[in-house]
């Protein structure tokens, strides 16, 4: 019997809860739920631990600032900050403010505030321009100025609207935000997948922009919107150099590698994916907290670990956590610090109160950055409260160098209805809203001094400033420069990448990079924007043939559909070893072929294949073979071998044991659906994950495993839920009919978790768990030690969700789909359908991830269509394969760190 890998999708999700006991039954006297009191500004700094050799004062607070979520510092050095008092229920109240802060002195504290614009629904996003804010507030982008000098706006005007559609303007953790002045003079905002068809309300000519999966930025004068590479949850930075950072909840700094506009595109070549993750410590890093549990959460967990309530257990039980919360990247490049902490960031953790602090290296031998701890063995953070009720939510460089840092300064952060409403009535979800500071950090030696008036200056003035050393004064001064119509130059790229993207010419001379830097080599492949560049490119990187490089550059030959060349380069492989490197060029070029539909066999021939092919089968009969060249052998055989490999390929497949990668290898390398469906005992689950569309799509196939199934020859708990639920909405009527007499009825979801809920009451076993994580698991997700497919979110993003938490999304997994992993059905004009996520997309292509964790690339021209499923990949039905015992063990796996 093999290892069963049934694709499950964890996603990490907030699920509603429902309580599954009486009320009556779950009462809690005031007693046992004393709540967390605020602390008084007077009172609040002694709750902080702060990084040597810094201080930090409170520069505004309660009632001078309420609910801060965001600040910007105009040219006069005054700050407008965005209150969002409506959090979290009061939407449509339009309690959001924007405040007017100012500090005649410099000495950090605000002596002056004012109500700007009031009226708001959920503001996110504010920054400056000409004398007025531009503000974000789902589903628009309003202009706000005062007009008479009194301190109040009196002019209001809809820029942009469309932000978001139905139920997603009304999720407050995926509102668009952090309206910046980036180093092109354009105002960038991140949509944090709240996009939508976002138009101009007052310009006919205005063609609406489709913002899926992608950031936005726009000309404040010409208000011509465009989408950009992103998108990230809640925070956006520019560094001093103009490079980009984003942060999500469980990604606390992902590096855009390149924007759109700085791209020269070659419609042979498909760049990767701009949003890379890189802190060193992984992208759900451990953080440190000192604040304690709330007691409503410690209730709420005994009562969740009881099972008399559904929803998430904090923390897993871990007294450490992983960033769960991550908000407000701020790449710090003012001139109060010291050097070295330039161009660090700056990250919020709303729940666990507390600041993070990066270090951001750029190796010399690498284009892409290393974000790290500066110290890797301190376990504590940059800025760390022992009070619940801090809330750090963004940060601002100021006009005197320092940072500031705005804290929403609530009781609770939660959504609603995560609540039990037994403990719910006991809590007051406003408590705060009235509440609300603002913090200025410094070094402990700083001098105040009154910040600069650049309202007043002259352009020559303002040219000085242009490029000055601090981040307010100098984008300030770019922004001043831009408004008087005398623009400073955009900010240059300071390494070879990403300006390599646009050059014109090849980058022949830069092989040697490109063979070991995956962006070098990126930016290489885009440059060979012809069929005479590219055969040089392949003569040139002959000396290189073990490479990566090779690999990418036999597909792009194969996508430029030049018959000639791509006959080379057949010729070429066709006269190699079948080593891995070799077949994975054979299989680039052939689906370089297929991208440019260019007919494989009509430009390669098959008899100049045949040696090959030979020695492929000649490896397959050597024992103990090398299991890569093995894999590789099957490849080989499966994409060029005809009726001649059939007997070695099945032979392979009843020898194969338990190797996981093998055995998928061999399955998809045979093409005889019902050779595979008769000796099903023989594939693991991996395997029959790989080929479940494949069957599932074909009609005599489907036909063919419901007989077995129906014989008794093979068990329902051997067949993958995914390929069950295709069975079952099958479009062929026969298939549909059959599968109805031969399957059992789907059962309810609620039903099958009730049942299940005993698995978090039993004693249970990691190492069990981790066998059950290769039996139902590793399908779809990488496990705590590596093994498996990257199809669904990593371990680190859920392991601190909680067990019945997890148990929910296992056995009822389409109850809430996060965005990024909805699956979606996308029929081909040349291809049959796929089921898949989408992993990113550009005005001319979109890349999708399948079952298997294999990704393709497809021209939007030959995509007919593309619908989204409202659901995940991750099936229904995982009961049918693990015991509740094995579940227990499972979600033990799962919570408990890595080892």
């Amino acid at each position: 019997m093999k290892k069963k890998h049934f694709c499950v999708l964890l996603l990490p999700l907030a699920l509603h809860t429902t309580a599954v006991a009486q009320d009556s039954e779950l009462e809690i006297s005031a007693e046992e739920f004393p709540r967390i009191p605020a602390v008084e500004p007077a009172d609040v700094m002694s709750t902080f631990e702060l990084e040597p050799g810094f201080k930090m004062q409170l520069s505004a607070h309660e009632p001078n600032v309420m609910d801060p979520i965001a600040m910007t510092f105009d040219e006069r050095g005054r700050a407008y900050v965005l209150e969002m008092r409506g959090y979290s229920e009061r939407r449509e109240e339009a309690l959001g403010q924007v405040r007017l802060l100012t500090d005649k002195n410099g000495d950090g504290i605000f002596d002056q505030s004012s109500i700007f614009k009031e009226g708001l629904k959920w503001p996110t996003a504010i920054t400056c321009y000409k004398g007025g804010v531009f503000v974000g507030a789902t589903p628009d982008i309003y202009y706000l100025k005062d007009t008479d000098g009194d301190g109040v706006c009196d002019e209001q005007k809809t820029v942009f609207t469309g932000f978001g559609g139905g139920n997603l303007r009304l999720n407050m953790q995926a509102l668009f935000n952090s309206l910046r002045w980036g180093p092109d003079n354009r105002i960038w905002g991140a949509t944090a997948r709240n996009g939508g068809l976002v138009s101009n309300p007052n310009d006919d000519t205005f063609e609406p922009v489709l913002l899926r999966g992608a950031d936005f930025s726009f000309d404040p004068e010409k208000l011509d919107l465009r989408a950009e590479n992103g998108t990230a949850q809640y925070g956006m930075s520019f560094d001093s150099e103009g490079r980009r950072y984003v942060c999500s909840n469980s990604k606390h700094i992902v590096w855009v590698a390149y924007e759109r506009h700085q791209v020269n595109p070659n419609p042979w070549y498909s760049l990767p994916d701009p949003l890379v993750d890189i802190p060193n410590d992984g992208a759900a890093a451990p953080v440190y907290r000192i604040s304690p549990d709330e007691p409503w959460r410690i209730v709420r967990t005994r009562w969740r670990v009881a099972g008399v309530v559904k929803g998430v257990v904090e923390g897993g039980g871990r007294v450490s956590g992983y960033f769960t919360s991550a908000t407000g990247v701020h790449l710090y490049w003012g001139t109060a610090f010291p050097d070295k902490f330039r161009n660090n960031a700056f990250i919020g953790d709303v729940g666990s109160n507390l600041v993070h602090r990066k270090v951001i290296d750029f190796p010399e031998d690498s284009v892409q950055p290393i974000a790290h701890r500066e110290n890797p063995e301190e376990k504590t953070e940059f800025l760390r409260s022992a009070d619940n009720w801090f809330r750090p939510t963004s940060f601002a460089t100021g006009p005197d160098g320092a940072l500031y840092l705005t804290d929403m300064y609530r009781e609770t952060i939660e959504h609603p209805w995560s609540l039990p409403e037994p403990i719910k009535k006991h809590l007051d979800l406003n408590s705060g809203f009235d509440r609300g500071r603002i913090y200025r950090i410094t070094p402990e030696d700083f001098i105040s001094s009154p910040p600069p008036d650049l309202a007043g200056m002259g352009t020559e003035e303002l040219e000085n400033l242009a490029n000055h050393p601090n981040d307010w004064t100098q984008t300030t001064a770019r922004r001043l420069l831009f408004e008087r119509g005398q623009p400073a130059l955009p900010k240059p790229a300071v390494e070879p990448f990403p300006a390599l993207l646009s050059s014109k010419k090849p980058l022949l001379d830069h092989t040697k990079q490109a063979a070991t830097d995956p962006w070098i080599r990126a930016a290489f492949l885009n440059s060979l924007k012809t069929s005479q560049d590219l055969a040089k490119a392949w003569t040139e990187t002959e000396n290189l043939r073990g490479s990566d490089l090779r690999i990418d550059l036999a597909e792009v030959i194969g996508r430029s559909g030049n018959s000639e060349l791509i006959s080379t380069v057949a010729t070429e492989l066709a006269a190699s070893s079948p080593t891995p490197n070799i077949v994975q060029q054979i299989v680039a070029l052939q689906t370089g072929m297929k991208y440019a539909k260019v007919n494989w066999l009509s430009v390669t021939g098959p008899d100049q294949w045949k040696p090959l092919i030979s020695r492929a089968m000649a490896v397959l009969q050597v024992p103990n073979a090398n299991s890569e060249n093995q894999i590789a052998a099957v490849r080989l055989l499966g994409l060029l071998a005809g009726g001649e490999a059939k007997e070695t390929l099945q032979n392979a497949l009843l020898s194969s044991g338990d190797d996981e990668e093998l055995n998928t290898a061999i399955a998809l390398a045979i093409h005889d659906n019902e050779y595979l469906i008769d000796h099903f005992p023989n594939l693991t689950d991996g395997a029959k994950a790989s080929i479940s569309r494949r069957i599932g799509s074909n009609k005599i196939a489907s036909l063919h495993l419901l007989d077995k199934v129906k014989a008794g020859e093979i068990a329902l708990s051997e067949v993958p839920a995914s390929l069950l639920d295709q069975i079952r909405n099958s479009k062929e009527k026969q298939v549909e009919r059959m599968a109805h007499e031969v399957l059992p009825p789907v059962v309810s979801r609620a039903d099958v978790i009730a049942e299940y809920e005993a698995a978090l009451k039993l004693e249970t076993d990691r190492e069990r768990g981790k066998t059950a994580f290769a039996k139902a698991c590793s399908a779809c997700h990488v496990s705590h030690e590596g093994q498996g497919i990257n199809l669904g979110p990593p371990i680190a993003t859920f392991a601190t969700a909680g067990k019945d938490s997890l148990l929910n999304n296992i056995l009822d997994p389409n109850k809430e789909v996060a965005p990024q992993y909805q699956a979606y059905t996308f029929e081909l004009k040349d291809e049959p359908p796929i089921l898949a996520l989408i992993t990113s997309e550009t005005p001319d292509e979109v890349t999708l991830r399948a079952p298997g964790g294999i990704e393709k690339t497809f021209p939007r021209t030959q995509v007919a269509s593309m619908s989204g499923l409202g659901q995940s990949l991750m099936p229904e039905g995982l009961e049918a394969t693990l015991t509740v015992q094995e579940m227990a063990d499972l979600l033990a796996y799962l919570t408990s760190p890595a080892q």
